[in-house]
């Protein structure tokens, strides 16, 4: 069955260990999602990494403090971004559609209206809309808290089926891996109370590239889960992460209404499958 899946990919995950844009990485997302789309599926993918990009590409040595610099670095930032995934795709012979938002447009009548009919022809198409807030006139940035905010509300404009989030954990822990070795990711959630959010971190660590911690990942599944759409937090570093949720072996932690679960089987199943 076709299905409309949005897969969101942070900064973090989308760069090396010296901060640079990880084009192997790229390659290996792009393969997946290519996959997908000759599969019959329909995908989104939401990309963050723009002002990483442009930070790499401007010799800049740490991310910029000041606001105009940080819109620069990602104007800059997002044309190397997208020339990468242009030549990947380009090379799986799937076309891509650059899409930039902002807060506003998701909030305007006239402009959501445009947005929606924008995604829906791409995907009619074959297309894979590349989705990232536009920096440049957007004070927000970061607002979307890297991105997940926006991977919610483009799932929720076009009504997917699921909302893959690639991060640089595996999933969500059950207590802090950083002070507890016992800690373990959470399967699967079929409710995100207050309690939860509050337990959650805001912001990504110290050294993070991205803006975005667990509590706005957190908060983008709550708005999906009230509208039935899954969400997978993952770990975007696994081998063939994104086809595995959707074929429903799904890695990490999945949040979705207590009948969806009967359409995923744990690790432990898909390993014996």
């Amino acid at each position: 069955m076709t299905k409309r899946i949005v897969v969101k990919v942070g900064s973090n995950t989308l760069t090396n260990d010296v901060g640079a844009i990880d084009r192997r990485y790229i390659a290996s997302l792009v393969d997946q999602l290519s996959e997908l789309t000759r599969d019959g599926h329909q995908v989104v993918l939401v990309s963050s990494g723009a002002i990483a990009a442009g930070r790499e590409m401007l010799g800049l040595d740490r991310r910029p403090d000041d606001m105009a610099t940080l819109q620069a670095a990602a104007s800059i930032g997002q044309v190397g971004l997208i020339e990468t995934y242009s030549s990947e795709f380009g090379r799986c012979r799937c076309s891509i559609g650059q899409v930039l938002l902002t807060r506003a447009d998701t909030e305007n009548p006239v402009s959501y209206g445009h947005a929606k009919n924008t995604f829906e022809r791409l995907l009619e198409l074959g297309s894979i809309p590349i989705v990232n807030e536009n920096d440049t006139v957007a004070i927000d940035e970061i607002c979307f808290g890297d991105n997940d905010t926006l991977a919610s509300l483009v799932a929720l404009m076009i009504q997917a089926d699921m909302v893959v989030i690639l991060t640089d954990v595996e999933g969500l822990y059950d207590a802090d891996p950083n002070k507890d070795p016992n800690a373990r990711v959470v399967s699967y959630l079929t409710e995100i109370d207050d309690e939860l959010l509050a337990s959650t971190s805001t912001e990504s660590d110290a050294t993070s590239l991205g803006s975005g911690g667990m509590h706005s990942k957190l908060q983008a599944a709550k708005a999906l889960l009230k509208a039935d759409i899954v969400t997978v937090l993952s770990g975007g570093r696994e081998a063939n992460v994104v086809i595995d949720a959707v074929e429903g072996y799904p890695h990490g932690t999945v949040i979705c209404t207590q009948e969806q679960l009967r359409n995923f089987q744990s690790e432990e199943k898909r390993s014996e499958a």
